[in-house]
């Protein structure tokens, strides 16, 4: 669509009217250059001016890109509000706030056996810049070139999964592998299932898709950085340094802790740094020279190649949790820093009870 000029003027006081940190994050969820923040004494009046002249340039978003993520982080003027959006289906509830720029996170619980459920939390689409930047701090080369990515919407695991919610899955019919119910170094029902390897966390998504009838799977790597960052331009999803009550990391705890003891990130997630690295779908590759521009699922043709890990873990040191932070590993190894969450694209899907008792769960005596 084109503005008239009353409607630009009043997107122009609109932006203006943003604090600095919503500004940024604005510009982030556009994907637009750095460069379009000005600095200096006159930044706050001329700010709206030259993120316009960028988004509606030739390298820019168009108006109505920008329309769908300002409407997200501020009330639009009147002139250009638009119809309020459709109820959510049944089975798809609100969440609780957590301050997230865009629309609560709208969730769907999958029920697994009696009182265990596994969270979805949906993850609105958008763009951003997947890497970190050359100045950034404990910045590694596999991080770069930093590069544009276009993410449609998606589920995600609200925690990684649960030592509880794998024992349930554990108990379903085999797909291709065989997998043990009760894999972790560190027991708990509520702590994050680790010690399972690439290939056990796959096994556990079909388990998954079966049961519920549509397509569960680990998450592609640059949905994870995506969902990570949740819109920030920082290091980590709570700032440029993570303290020791935002994430389970660096040793201080000395094992996995319960999933949700740590302050959810703007799209309602938990435990996205530290606790327990988390399987990524895609191939491993040494830098993002030829990454996709979409989201897809990155992989080579070799199906022995070495997979990517997220996130870091209770184990390793704040750098190594960053948002930008890869790592890789042969898909058959399992570590006790080690574990996953689940994705499943956008789509509501139904609520359905899984028929074991809790009897059948104690037959493998878990001791969670």
């Amino acid at each position: 669509m084109s503005l008239t000029p009353n409607q630009r003027l009043a997107l122009i006081d609109c932006v203006n009217g943003l604090v600095q940190v919503d500004f940024e994050r604005l510009v982030f969820a556009l994907a637009a250059p750095r460069s379009v923040i000005p600095s200096g004494s006159s930044a706050q009046g001329n700010r709206a001016s030259a993120l316009f002249e960028w988004v509606e340039g030739s390298t820019g978003c168009g108006i109505d890109d920008f329309l769908d993520v300002l409407r997200r982080i501020a009330t639009l003027p009147p002139e250009l509000a638009p119809s309020p959006p459709p109820s959510p289906t049944p089975s798809v509830v609100p969440a609780i706030s957590t301050g997230n720029l865009f629309a609560d996170a709208q969730t769907n619980t999958i029920h697994l056996l009696n009182g265990v459920t596994l969270d979805m939390v949906y993850i609105p689409g958008g763009r951003f810049f997947m890497g970190s930047p050359e100045n950034e701090d404990g910045r590694r080369k596999d991080e770069g070139l930093q590069h544009k990515v276009k993410v449609p919407g998606f589920y995600m695991g609200k925690y990684p999964v649960t030592q509880e919610q794998w024992a349930a899955v554990a108990l379903m019919d085999n797909v291709d592998i065989h997998l043990s119910p009760n894999p972790s170094r560190f027991k708990g029902a509520k702590r994050p299932v680790e010690q399972v390897s690439w290939h056990d966390a796959t096994e556990f998504c079909k388990r998954l898709s079966n049961f519920t009838g549509h397509s569960y799977r680990l998450p592609g790597e640059a949905e994870w950085e995506y969902a990570c960052r949740a819109n920030t331009l920082t290091r980590y999803a709570f700032g440029d340094e993570l303290k020791k009550n935002q994430a389970n990391c660096n040793h201080h705890v000395g094992s996995t802790t319960p999933v949700g003891q740590y302050s959810p990130n703007a799209f309602g997630l938990y435990d996205m740094h530290g606790n327990v690295w988390d399987w990524c779908a895609d191939h491993w590759h040494d830098n993002y020279t030829g990454a996709p521009a979409d989201a897809t699922i990155w992989l080579s043709s070799d199906e022995k190649a070495l997979r990517v890990l997220r996130g870091g873990s209770w184990f390793n040191v704040p750098e190594a949790c960053r948002s930008a932070t890869r790592d890789q590993h042969n898909p058959a190894i399992s570590r006790s820093r080690i574990g996953l969450r689940v994705c499943t694209d956008a789509r509501t899907f139904p609520i359905k009870t899984y028929p074991v008792s809790l009897s059948d769960i104690e037959k493998f005596d878990l001791r969670l």
